[in-house]
């Protein structure tokens, strides 16, 4: 790809958001650790366990496991189960992401028999529980500070100290230290070792040294081969030996600049060849049109308008994500000190299926999950992308309308389809099937999202 040095440190600049690697780094040649089977055509699931009920527990979560399973997830990512500290507290709950105890289960949430019988009902269910682990910052009581004081970082009145400011919360931990380091490392092979749990979404991760991540990384697949390691943080380095997926935030934040009318839609499949790449070969970014960082989906993309963007995340390679609620339109933006509850007595069941049917159709058609993207030219690229999806078994077409208005799209098949005339058969919404010979001729309806099957 020519200019994509420049390309990348021109889009990484406009955006300036923190997380995404500011210098380029092209892997596309190697390999990171192999990918575990059980990603293959899914989609994770993000649970906050004290808004997804009125419990707030982790059994309550345990009854509900069916409900998620009816999507078609068979991956979940529970937020933080960690006790929360106490002192610099904010909100009267508190940050899951404040760790008072690594070693222990928030007792607002349950007991270790709960989270057990959370990981087995789970495992039994077919899903696969992936854990959230903090391991840049622990509240500033955090319990074994009593005993190792050394294990934080302090400022030059020996107080505890952070990167980031606004974090009064927490305090950095001090991986400059052996003793961090041998903690941390205990901590992060406690979990697959008394739980069973299937891999970890690790917090912050590009504020850890990367050489940590790597020798964790290693202790943690000899205790169990397949285990799954996703950060949050964007850069190419983290899967050269750590993990097998990272965020994409760059594209959530292009995303929302082709809402804005900033960008044009065909920035975002440039951008994912970009990405496929420099990125090493088997890596699987994160896909999000929300998470609980972020606003609600249906916040910012209003009315239909987020369709096209949740079709093109489902049918690209990498992981897609929902988080609690979102399959039903759930405007609660869910407070990281509070309780807030998902209102799940306002299901959205149409949005529901139509969630349910992306679910599905990734895992059957592989196609959808492949790096290979042929965009299609049109004349108003302005507002729509076209493009197909080909895996070398089958072919799928691909056709967004990014705009509120009903546009007239012409393609000359004979550029891509030379042996003749092909039916086109609608797989996402109930569509007619389309026969075309030399062109095919699709009538955009305002916000349309179709994918297409072709033969």
């Amino acid at each position: 790809m020519p200019g994509k040095e420049k390309f990348y440190k021109e889009t990484v600049a406009a955006l300036n958001i923190t997380g995404i690697e500011k210098e380029f780094h092209d892997l596309g040649q190697q390999h990171g650790p192999p990918l575990p089977l059980w990603l293959e055509g899914q989609t994770i699931y993000e649970i906050y366990v004290r808004a997804f009920s009125t419990e707030g527990t982790l059994r309550a979560v345990t009854k509900k496991l069916s409900q998620i399973t009816a999507l078609g997830i068979k991956i979940i990512w529970l937020m933080p189960v960690y006790p929360i500290g106490l002192q610099s507290r904010k909100g009267s709950r508190g940050s899951s992401y404040a760790v008072k105890d690594y070693f222990r289960i928030n007792p607002e949430y349950g007991s270790d028999e709960d989270f057990k019988e959370l990981v087995e009902t789970a495992h039994k269910a077919g899903l696969k529980v992936v854990l959230d682990m903090v391991a840049n910052h622990v509240a500033p009581d955090y319990a074994a500070l009593k005993e190792m004081p050394c294990l934080i970082k302090r400022d030059s009145k020996g107080l505890p100290a952070r990167r980031i400011a606004d974090w009064s919360d927490v305090a950095d931990l001090d991986y400059a230290n052996s003793l961090t380091r041998k903690h941390m490392l205990e901590v992060l092979c406690y979990w697959p070792q008394k739980f069973d749990i299937d891999g970890y979404r690790c917090d912050v991760a590009g504020f850890v040294p990367l050489d940590f991540w790597e020798q964790a990384a290693g202790e943690l697949r000899q205790i169990k081969a397949d285990f799954f390691m996703l950060a949050e943080w964007e850069s190419p380095l983290l899967h050269k030996e750590a993990f097998h997926s990272s965020y994409d935030w760059s594209l959530y934040f292009l995303m929302r600049r082709v809402y804005d009318g900033k960008r044009k839609p065909g920035t975002l499949t440039d951008w994912l060849k970009l990405k496929t790449a420099i990125y090493p070969r088997n890596s699987l970014l994160l896909h999000f049109l929300e998470n609980h960082d972020m606003p609600r989906a249906v916040e910012i993309f209003e009315g239909e308008s987020f369709l096209p963007y949740l079709a093109f995340i489902f049918s690209v390679q990498g992981l897609p994500l929902l988080f609690n609620g979102q399959e039903i339109g759930s405007h609660t933006a869910l407070s990281h000190y509070e309780k807030d509850e998902i209102r799940w007595t306002k299901e959205d069941t149409e949005l529901r299926d139509l969630y349910s049917r992306l679910i599905h159709l990734r895992q059957e058609h592989k196609a959808l999950c492949s790096k290979k993207i042929t965009t299609l030219p049109v004349e108003d690229d302005d507002n729509v992308l076209v493009y197909i999806k080909d895996d070398g078994t089958e072919r799928i077409l691909v056709a967004l309308n990014f705009s509120a208005k009903k546009i007239k799209v012409e393609i000359n098949l004979k550029l891509f389809f030379p042996s003749g005339e092909k039916s086109f058969k609608p797989m996402l919404q109930k569509e007619e099937e389309l026969i075309a010979g030399e062109k095919l001729v699709l009538w955009f309806k305002p916000f349309f999202a179709e994918y297409y099957l072709v033969a």
